[in-house]
């Protein structure tokens, strides 16, 4: 199924953008941060889904949400509030949550390595608490950046080993850390899809096919190996009306 989600959408009220997303779209991928936290919008899910027919996953919370950091209270902090998101999923009926792994922040650029182990801390310890509540997890690439980790597909596996978690693929973010190949590679492993497009130096969020990535051989590559949904990531909902209509002709 072809779904939608932009950071942009959390800016406007959840009851104005439930109506006018499920006239282009059946699938949501909810970023509950800005207007749209979970537990303030649970009646509007509902709502969306037995009577509009929408469909929900979410993506965890990514501002200030840090499971690789250093500092152990804030990494705590991370992990009770994806545990609550795993929880009121459990509530809704929604299956799938994806998750970021950690970033690089203040004194971890001493020891960059220390955030990848606390990811890894991390991931261990949510994927019990998801099995427990029937939640998949799926664990994204991310960006090339300074901040960043687990932009190599050979770390995202390594984060996620020995547990139930799912890669997330995200393919504009792949692009910019030339690991579109190797992330390929696992698409066994996916879980989830993200679609969007940049010229490879950064993480602009174009249309499906305004960019560098080989969107056609990323289907290729997915077709026969990945029934999951694909999630266009867009900048605002008309940019995601026209990449859903690329990648139905993609898809014909």
């Amino acid at each position: 199924m072809i779904g939608v989600a932009s950071p942009a959408f959390c800016a406007k009220p959840f009851d104005e953008t439930l109506a006018t997303i499920s006239k282009h779209f059946s699938l949501w991928e909810i970023l509950p941060e800005g207007e749209h936290h979970l537990n303030e919008i649970k009646t509007g899910m509902l709502y969306g889904r037995d009577s509009l027919d929408l469909k929900f996953q979410i993506h965890a919370p990514m501002t200030d949400v840090n499971i690789g950091s250093v500092y152990e209270p804030m990494r705590q902090a991370a992990l009770k509030e994806i545990r609550n998101v795993i929880s009121v999923c459990r509530e809704l009926d929604i299956r799938l949550v994806t998750i970021h792994p950690g970033f690089v922040t203040g004194i971890a650029f001493l020891d960059r390595s220390k955030v990848f182990e606390a990811t890894k801390r991390s991931v261990r310890e949510l994927a019990p608490f998801a099995e427990d509540n029937s939640i998949q997890l799926a664990l994204e690439n991310m960006p090339a950046n300074i901040n960043a980790t687990c932009t190599a597909a050979a770390d995202l596996v390594e984060a996620v080993q020995g547990t139930d978690v799912g890669l997330c693929f995200d393919m504009g973010h792949a692009n910019t850390s030339n690991q579109l190949d190797e992330m390929l590679r696992h698409r066994s492993e996916f879980r989830n899809v993200h679609l969007h497009n940049n010229d490879g130096q950064w993480d602009q969020h174009n249309r499906i096919d305004h960019g560098t990535a080989d969107l056609d051989r990323v289907l290729s590559a997915l077709k026969g190996s990945y029934d999951g949904n694909l999630i266009i990531e867009a900048t605002g909902l008309d940019e995601g009306i026209e990449s859903k209509r690329i990648l139905e002709d993609r898809l014909q």
